[in-house]
């Protein structure tokens, strides 16, 4: 079910901006939690700070005294002072840099943490719509970027602050004319570095939707492969992704662009500062106005280059911080993206029988659009197999989505033994029931960890029951690792037999009291399909079943049979009754159905299929059929 809204929050351009301010001001929130590394490392940048002021003060009366004086051993005093202080500030320095740095990476640890979070504990209509490379790149580049800045653009961006705040306070306390003539160049440097702000912020914006873009493009063109292969596009696939690969070269040629003209502009408004030192210094000491000494130029000139390379890093802050921001916006956008199927406040853990039962339940994709599911009422008691069976977007996985509430109904009800499943804690709703998708997902791990996915506790004797009873034990034993085999990315080492043998092992080990197959046999060969129909019918006793079907033989013996066209049940009953009603159901049966039940018959007439006269399943006209044909011996 996807929804547009989630679409849109995740589109930059669909949603309004947030200020650049309270991003910055949530992002500091972060820092908050470590206060005492927070003042350990301002401790240490401020000390730093007020070490390098002291060195060219103590410069000046080493001029203007030791040199004046000719006193070698006031010299020899203030070098050893200075050693000290040198020493004394590389301690600070490490202070500062060293938890400043470990700051940074806690924040984007918990960052990283708090998104996965997020992603884990979203809904399916959030999924459905979300690009994989979208949150990728969130939560790996974005905040990489944020890390950045904590790690230099906000500690070096303090250090700068704090250094220009107690230079100019000395400035101006030891000769306030000449400190407005070293000063005056940083006004035209405030003003270009704020039209720097100004011009590069949108352009960092646009790199990394470009490099969303380009994630969202591999991504997609990796799990395609097949696809892509298929149709013999690999050309089109590689001019496709240069021409994008190309823009965002662009973009970033033009986004250094602005960098690299601010940093020769600002070296250069640095060096005015020096340059104006030295000539108005010299004309006030040779005309002997405002007490200039030669000491106190020179104790000017080393506070002006003591300037220099924080203000030429200026750039490099702001970029950094702009960088910060733009990512910042983005990661919050997935952070704050609502969360639709949550606990309700008081919800309980409950033992849940199976009883199911839909009262006037309808659905819908989102808000502005139609019901998908209208009306529908079900019963299913405890043990019962309820098939479901209709067109395409008939709505028959929605109504099996319904039950373990990965979306929520729009109208009525779903309960489970009388309680509504939204007053039910999801973790327990949800661990007692189990799912067989039509295309079972595996990871990369073993055998062993995918069928213990739903129950990480489970004995190695559990385990193998349960893929005994999956009908699984055999080829698992005949891997050379067995239940250690590593499954490739996405089970592809499997066949889709093997996967979905498997994805049944892992859904029984739960022991779930409610059991749901989305179309779990659809997408393999008969044989194979005889196979896992054997397998779910040793697990579906006793077990409330439902089963969304394409295939006759998964619904012969069902207890109730639901029909839908156009998310509404048309017909419901057993198999024998449908056929002689007509309707929808006889016409999917003829249309469908029929071809792929004859073959199955006769597969297991002519011995293809392998199956003992007591796990046969078909109608009792079928059954006389294949009893007459093949007398006693079944093969």
């Amino acid at each position: 079910m996807a929804t547009a809204t989630t679409n849109a929050s995740l589109n930059d351009s669909a949603q309004q901006p947030y200020s650049a301010l309270r991003i910055w001001a949530r992002l500091m929130r972060y820092i908050l939690r470590y206060r005492l590394w927070v003042l350990v490392a301002f401790a240490g940048i401020v000390g730093t700070n007020i070490l390098a002021i002291a060195v060219p003060y103590i410069l000046r009366d080493v001029v203007d005294i030791g040199l004046e004086a000719q006193d070698s051993g006031y010299m020899f005093n203030a070098g050893l002072l200075v050693v000290g202080l040198g020493v004394l500030r590389g301690a600070t320095a490490f202070m500062g840099r060293y938890f400043g740095e470990r700051l940074s990476h806690v924040v984007a640890y918990d960052i990283r943490n708090q998104i996965y979070d997020k992603v884990q504990r979203q809904s399916f209509s959030y999924h459905d719509s979300a690009q994989v490379g979208t949150i990728i790149t969130r939560a790996i580049s974005d905040v990489n970027e944020i890390q950045r800045y904590f790690a230099f653009g906000l500690m070096d961006g303090l250090n700068t602050s704090l250094l220009l705040i107690g230079v100019v306070t000395m400035m101006m306390l030891t000769s306030p004319p000449l400190a407005l003539f070293a000063l005056l160049p940083l006004l035209p440097l405030a003003l270009y570095s704020r039209g720097f702000v100004l011009r590069v912020h949108p352009r960092w914006k646009k790199v990394m939707e470009r490099m969303q873009s380009l994630s969202n493009h591999i991504q997609e063109n990796a799990l395609g492969a097949e696809v892509v292969r298929v149709f013999a596009r690999e050309q089109y696939e590689i001019e496709t992704f240069h021409d994008q690969n190309k823009k965002l070269y662009d973009e970033q040629l033009d986004f250094i662009t602005q960098w690299i003209n601010f940093l020769p502009a600002s070296a250069l408004l640095a060096s005015m500062s020096t340059a104006l030192v030295l000539l108005a210094g010299g004309i006030l000491e040779a005309q002997g106005i405002g007490n200039i000494t030669v000491g106190l130029i020179v104790t000017f000139n080393a506070y002006v280059l003591l300037l220099v390379q924080p203000l030429r890093f200026v750039g490099f802050i702001i970029l950094l911080t702009t960088q910060a921001i733009a990512s910042g916006e983005r990661v919050f956008q997935v952070l704050d993206e609502e969360e639709r199927i949550v606990n309700k406040p008081g919800a309980k853990a409950m033992q849940i029988q199976g009883h199911v039962r839909f009262e006037q339940v309808s659905a819908r994709y989102d808000s502005s659009a139609g019901d998908v599911l209208r009306g529908i009422n079900l019963e299913a008691r405890p043990g019962e197999l309820v098939a479901i069976i209709g067109l395409t977007g008939a709505g028959k996985t929605t109504i099996a989505n319904l039950v373990p509430r990965f979306y929520d109904v729009s109208g009525g009800r779903v309960t489970i033994d009388g309680i509504d499943v939204r007053e039910i804690n999801l973790h327990s709703l949800r661990s007692q029931i189990g799912v067989v998708m039509q295309q079972s997902l595996l990871f990369s791990a073993t055998i062993e960890e995918n069928i213990a996915y739903g129950k990480a506790d489970a004995s190695q004797a559990q385990i193998i029951a349960a893929a005994k009873a999956a009908d699984a034990h055999g080829f698992i034993s005949e891997f050379p690792d067995g239940y250690q085999t590593v499954v490739g990315e996405r089970g592809t080492t499997l066949s889709g037999g093997q996967k979905q043998r498997i994805a049944i092992a892992r859904a029984l080990l739960i022991d779930p009291k409610i059991l749901i197959l989305d179309d779990s046999t659809s997408s393999v060969d008969t044989q194979t399909e005889h196979k896992i129909q054997r397998a779910l019918e040793a697990i579906m006793q006793g077990r409330t079943t439902f089963v969304i079907a394409q295939r006759m033989s998964s619904i012969l013996n069902a207890d109730q049979i639901l029909v839908l066209r156009d998310g509404e049940i048309v017909q419901r009953g057993k198999h024998e009754s449908l056929l002689a009603e007509g309707g929808l159901y006889a016409e999917i049966y003829r249309l469908q159905l029929q071809e792929q039940e004859r073959v199955r018959r006769e597969a297991i007439i002519s011995g293809v299929i392998k199956v003992p006269l007591e796990y046969r399943r078909s109608t009792a006209k079928f059954r006389k059929l294949i009893d007459r044909l093949a007398g006693k011996y079944s093969p």
